[in-house]
């Protein structure tokens, strides 16, 4: 029997395709081709064979065994604080290391894998004058790594919510639960590629190279106590009390845990580096333009108390730096959008709020020289310190995957006290780099994918969070509890005939939406009839080509519609046809142009779809989305679109290039089709932007995003 190997069966199969070995197979199988491929045992994640005289081999299962059945003991009542050392020398326990539980999305089904949603590739053609939106921002897979820095400048948040963590040993927290903190010594620089999408996001027309973030300011994370008003549907009913009712992805209620985190940030200074004006430099000059100012930011989540889902999380924030911006923005699930980059990402949010101790260390007591993993991050507790006029124990956690792809390091010290489910005190240390400066023995895989996800430059991030005050609740959370009224899983998504494969014989997904002036089917009848005037995108749809990415902006008297396709031979570009409503509307050839994006050919993995008119019938449906309706959503009260509407759809499927390689690395086997929604306005001295993301396959809602600032 083979030994078993500590990488995952992801990371064998991404060592598989760099070394040209098939992927299919069992892990076992996976260990002996990549052996017979001449890798060594170290690098597959095996263990160096064992001494001669040792009889048996031990094998590691990653099956969850059974407990053993142990005789009926007396009960001795366990203290509810950590214990600590009356001397520096004591007797170190071994100790079972839980592992975390995944979380599921927000429709609580079994054997059904997260949904993986596919990074959005841009609007082909010329840049988008109006702010770039969620979407746009999101050019590759590089963005994640950039997220801290959005983060901070109160454009990130949507991210930051959408991989909130959730606790595993749930008895550590209770309704009620409130920490406050001081967030000192915070320090964030980022260059070159780093710093592209704050400069999209923000609409900086400078050429900035640098960024220098300085930041301070107190906070507090809490447990919100809900009272029998948050919980309607279960009228008089006491026993669920302290969980609110919110709607998830699908319009449903469900009764949740609410926890929340603010940061009131008084200080915050940037420093602008600009590229050098010397014709035929591209150096970052060493001097700096400055502003300072302050920033507001709220993250709230919601974890559903049958299945323990995350089912939805909010960023509510405010930048005031040369000007105020503000915004509010929403994620689904635990995946949203980078998700499936978490296994480059993993535990992000432990770096941006007090980790809630119980999620990390599971119920491994804490006492000198104890070690495990939780959250993708390894930790030790290397002994007791004084902090605040109290012993504390301190617990150094640090990242391992950055460090073994060589994309860089992040370390945490938290110091714990007793009756605290948060750390007390928590240091952050955190560098990304693509350059992979200072480590050593860093392989071809971990080049390759320090390629693919980060970009050019450096990050940095540094800051500490110090307890100012602690306050306890007094019930534990309901997690694990069913309830009246808890939706099923035939009320969540389209019914199962909605769905059309669209790829066997058409050469886009399904429009028909009765509301709009002009469908994706007009735009493309539109694209047929200019015939020569696109010759390439015609040729391509007549030999099994199809519409990949299709945006339609109907803010004027015709609808301009921008159509990028893909054909056959993996040829790709994208023609701008301006089309006018009705059956008798007019058809313009406005421009096209060629692209070399990567795109490439692959009708068999896009998934079967619900036609957007589907889509957009279960988003107005009654009571099911309030925040899209009315003045500030997509539709008026009456189901129509609101002015400045832009509708888009996106066909995303793996290739055999680095967007293949990360398929590999997260078990992505099939694409995924996304129907995004922007609607920009003015009123009341506001401009305002909303983007929308829907999963076409299910019409699930994804995110939601408000940007605003001053006309």
């Amino acid at each position: 029997m083979s030994d078993a190997s500590s990488l995952t069966v992801a990371k064998l199969k991404a060592l598989c395709v760099l070394h040209d070995q098939p992927t299919s197979g069992r892990k076992a199988d996976l260990v002996a081709r990549l052996l017979e491929a001449g890798l060594d045992r170290a690098t597959v994640g095996l263990s160096e064979p064992r001494e001669a005289e040792q009889a048996d081999e031990e094998v590691i299962s990653l099956e969850l065994e059974p407990e053993p059945v142990q005789a009926p003991e007396v009960p001795v009542p366990k203290p509810d604080a950590v214990p600590l050392p009356v001397a520096e020398e004591e007797e170190v326990l071994e100790a079972e290391v839980l592992d975390a539980i995944p979380i599921e999305d927000d429709a609580p089904e079994e054997d059904t894998p997260p949904e993986v949603v596919p990074p959005v590739v841009p609007l082909p053609g010329s840049k988008s004058t109006g702010p770039t939106t969620l979407f746009e921002m999101v050019k590759t897979p590089k963005a994640a790594a950039v997220v801290l820095v959005l983060l901070l400048l109160g454009a990130g948040g949507w991210y930051w919510a959408g991989q909130q963590l959730n606790p595993v040993t749930v008895d550590a927290l209770r309704y009620g639960d409130r920490m406050g903190f001081v967030l000192v010594d915070g320090q964030l620089t980022a260059t070159e590629g780093f710093v592209e999408p704050v400069i999209d996001q923000l609409d900086i027309e400078d050429d900035i190279c640098r960024l220098e973030v300085s930041f301070s300011g107190d906070g507090d994370v809490s447990v919100h106590q809900g009272t029998l008003l948050d919980i309607p549907s279960q009228g008089s009913d006491d026993r669920l009390l302290g969980t609110v009712s919110v709607r998830g992805a699908h319009g449903m209620e469900w009764l949740a845990v609410q926890q929340e985190a603010t940061y009131d940030l008084d200080e915050l200074v940037v420093k602008r580096h600009l590229r050098s004006i010397v014709p035929g430099s591209s150096e970052c000059s060493s001097s700096s333009a400055s502003a300072s100012g302050s920033a507001d930011l709220t993250l709230t989540s919601w974890t559903e108390i049958g299945d323990r889902v995350n089912l939805r999380s909010n960023a509510d924030w405010e930048v005031d730096l040369e000007g105020v911006v503000r915004g509010s923005t929403t994620t689904y699930g635990v995946g949203g959008l980078l998700g499936s980059f978490e296994v480059f990402a993993p535990g992000i949010a432990m770096l941006t709020q007090p980790v809630e101790l119980q999620a990390l260390v599971g119920s491994t007591p804490i006492e000198k020289g104890a070690t495990g993993s939780g959250l993708g991050w390894d930790w030790s507790v290397i002994g007791a310190e004084d902090f605040a006029g109290k012993r504390m124990w301190r617990i150094v956690a640090t990242q391992p995957d950055l460090t073994t792809y060589c994309l860089g390091s992040a370390t945490l010290s938290m110091w714990v006290e007793a009756d605290n489910p948060w750390a007390s005190r928590q240091t952050v240390d955190v560098r990304l780099s693509s350059e992979n400066t200072g480590q050593q023995d860093c392989s071809t895989l971990s080049q390759q994918l320090g390629d693919a996800v980060l970009p050019d430059g450096e990050f940095r991030l540094t800051h500490t969070f110090e307890r100012t005050s602690i306050s306890r609740g007094e019930d534990r959370l309901d997690l694990g509890t069913t309830y009246v009224g808890r939706p099923s899983p035939n009320e969540l998504g389209a019914p199962e005939d909605a769905l059309v494969d669209w790829t066997r014989n058409a050469t886009h997904v399904p429009d028909g939406a009765t509301a709009a002036s002009t469908t994706v089917e007009d735009a493309v009848a539109c694209l047929r009839s200019v015939g020569s005037s696109a010759s390439g995108a015609n040729g391509a749809l007549d030999n099994e080509g199809y519409i990949w990415r299709a945006v339609g902006d109907s803010g004027g008297s015709v609808d301009a519609w921008n159509l990028s396709w893909v054909g056959n031979d993996d040829a790709h570009g994208w023609v701008r046809v301006d089309v006018g409503p009705g059956d008798d509307g007019s058809c313009t050839f406005v421009a096209k142009e060629s692209l070399d994006l990567g795109i490439v050919w692959n009708r068999e993995s896009a998934p079967a779809v619900v036609s957007m008119s589907e889509v957009e019938s279960m988003l107005v449906a009654e009571g099911r989305f309030p925040e899209l309706m009315g003045s500030k959503g997509l539709f008026d009260d009456d189901g129509s679109y609101n002015e400045g509407l832009r509708r888009g759809v996106l066909v995303a499927v793996p290739d055999d290039g680095l967007t293949g390689l990360i398929s590999e690395l997260v078990d992505g086997d099939a694409g995924a089709t996304t129907y995004d929604y922007v609607r920009t306005w003015e009123a009341q001295g506001w401009d305002s932007s909303l983007s929308v993301a829907v999963d076409a396959t299910s019409g699930r809602l994804l995110a939601t995003s408000l940007i605003e600032r001053p006309a």
